[in-house]
């Protein structure tokens, strides 16, 4: 199938880019494709894509480094993570260790500084130094490290074991887990809630979401949500949490506004593609941009409206996306 080099969600004139890059990783395909945001006339949010580029087995996972220059791919399956310049649109080097197996979820440092990449199938978080590809750290956790999230502080690295039932608490000064955080079946995505009130987890085997108070290792509040709660992400102008449901091919949101209700699963729901994955929010924060594995394509969700735009071709089976 051949992907168009530029994708509008109306027939309305063109009339900007808007700064960023939006990177989808092709899991089939072995390849990313590097998309530029575009603005149409009437407001509406668009994509142009600049480049497919091949990378490692399996990509799987991505994240974009905080000045936007360089992005990291996680090859789920090799031991590697391919180094792409945003700038000249290919792969400027690649981090490689052998016993980095089944690398999946990555994150990066407040200043760019350093890599964290989950072993999936080594019960290991690897951590590289950005300057130079040294790893500086292998880092013990539970069984099939999935994602990552630091804390405001960057002093503590959280983990959610897909083979477990708890969320590691690592202290970055000696990578050492000092907490486990109950959770329940395959505990996945992670998120912070406005100024840091709670850790909202997603347990996908489970279809729920808790949050717990920071300092705290068991939920304060369980959430029900719809099957396979893949991703997490707040979106704070609204106070409203976006969940992916896998299963059910949607887009739900919770409630996340200071009240008796808060993190209960509101009714509404954005119809996606089908096996939704992926979610990143534009570097303009005007929309979100969402994966669908078993459709081949990446749907433009319109945050003004509240709504789904067009879905647009990608590679085969597209997994992570990331956005700056």
């Amino acid at each position: 199938m051949r992907i168009p080099t530029l994708v509008l969600i109306a027939a309305a004139p063109l009339v900007a880019a808007a700064a960023g890059h939006i990177v989808v990783a092709n899991s089939a395909d072995a390849t990313v494709s590097i998309y530029e945001p575009f603005v149409i006339t009437n407001g509406d949010p668009g994509l142009k894509l600049l480049k497919v580029v091949p990378v490692g087995k399996t990509p799987n996972e991505v994240c974009i480094s905080p000045d936007g220059k360089r992005a990291f791919v996680s090859n789920r399956g090799e031991t590697t993570v391919s180094v792409l310049d945003l700038a000249a649109l290919s792969v400027a080097s690649t981090l490689s260790d052998p016993e980095m197996k089944n690398p999946d979820g990555c994150l990066l440092n407040r200043d760019g500084s350093r890599l964290y990449v989950a072993a999936a199938a080594n019960e290991s978080v690897f951590v590289f130094s950005t300057a130079d590809g040294r790893k500086l750290a292998r880092i013990k956790t539970g069984g099939e490290p999935r994602r990552l999230l630091l804390s405001e502080d960057e002093r503590r690295l959280y983990v959610a074991n897909g083979d477990e039932r708890y969320v590691s608490v690592i202290d970055l000064a000696d990578n050492h887990e000092t907490a486990r955080i109950r959770a329940g079946r395959d505990p996945r995505s992670m998120v912070w809630t406005a100024g840091g009130k709670y850790l909202a987890v997603s347990n996908v085997s489970d279809d729920t979401i808790e949050f717990v108070a920071p300092g705290e290792t068991t939920p304060e509040y369980v959430v029900g949500v719809p099957r396979s709660p893949q991703r997490l992400l707040v979106y704070q102008p609204k106070e409203i949490l976006f969940i992916i449901g896998r299963y059910d091919n949607v887009l739900a949101m919770a409630d996340l506004r200071q009240t008796k209700k808060f993190g209960r699963f509101l009714s509404a729901t954005v119809p996606l593609g089908r096996a939704p994955w992926g979610l990143a929010i534009s570097p303009a924060g005007d929309c979100l941009y969402v994966t669908n594995t078993a459709d081949n394509t990446l749907t433009i969700v319109d945050l003004r409206l509240m709504r789904a735009g067009p879905s647009i071709p990608t590679g085969k089976s597209p997994l992570g996306v990331a956005a700056r």
